[in-house]
């Protein structure tokens, strides 16, 4: 329901799976029970099933040959590498020339977003980026007690106790964060950007005058939604 959006519940994501706790409720999920069996990277996608990940599509990188993991948490699937958090803490696999597969040493990792060629988690002392960093993608800034994070092309986001805040390549306006009420989510895409917050969704960057050229192909034109409650941004699509 709408009152449950920008409340105090929905900060927070006890359970890993992107949708704030808060909000979990309503679709009918639960906060402790993580409801994403599914993510989609740029030409490969995994699954939690009761096995544990499956991945499928293209794998010249090893993207999708999953190594022994043990109480699988949660798994993201980037470009041609993939991620999960397990009782070991963060494990990556697939392309690694960034270095965007080499974990360094996290406190209690509790999430990872595995972006195009760098990969940011979620540990005791905040967010934590690794990987490809020629734009600053991996060079985060200060936050305010970060509850989520979002790997993208060049460029990376999180909300914080401030709200979001994005940092890395700005080319198409993907960072500049407009005004938001209580946002509750945030994901970062190839060259732009989308969050949920009282209003629903809203989008920036590439993609808002739909010109019908690359990179103006209207993903960030968001049609008319009824109570959105997560929103997910692809290369040229939301």
């Amino acid at each position: 329901e709408p009152g449950y959006r920008g409340t105090a519940p929905t900060v927070g994501d006890t359970d890993n799976d992107t949708i704030p706790d808060g909000l979990d409720l309503p679709p009918g999920g639960h906060p402790l029970v993580p409801d994403r069996s599914v993510d989609v990277g740029v030409s490969h996608a995994c699954a939690i099933d009761d096995t544990g990940v499956v991945c499928w599509g293209r794998s010249d990188e090893g993207q999708n040959t999953v190594p022994v993991l043990v109480n699988l948490v949660a798994v993201n699937a980037g470009l041609y590498h993939t991620c999960a958090v397990d009782d070991s803490g963060v494990v990556c696999w697939g392309e690694n020339i960034d270095g965007q597969s080499t974990v360094p040493a996290l406190n209690n990792p509790v999430a990872v977003n595995a972006g195009y060629y760098h990969t940011c988690a979620m540990d005791d002392t905040g967010v934590v980026c690794w990987g490809y960093n020629y734009y600053g993608q991996g060079t985060v800034p200060a936050l305010n007690n970060p509850v989520a994070v979002s790997a993208g092309h060049y460029h990376t986001c999180a909300l914080d106790d401030t709200g979001v805040v994005c940092w890395g390549n700005n080319y198409t306006g993907q960072t500049t964060v407009p005004a938001l009420t209580n946002p509750v989510a945030v994901t970062a895409g190839f060259k732009h950007t989308c969050a949920l917050d009282d209003s629903g969704v809203v989008c920036w960057g590439a993609g808002v005058t739909n010109t019908g050229s690359a990179p103006e192909l209207g993903q960030s034109i968001v049609p008319t939604l009824n109570n959105p409650v997560a929103v997910s941004a692809g290369i040229y699509h939301t």
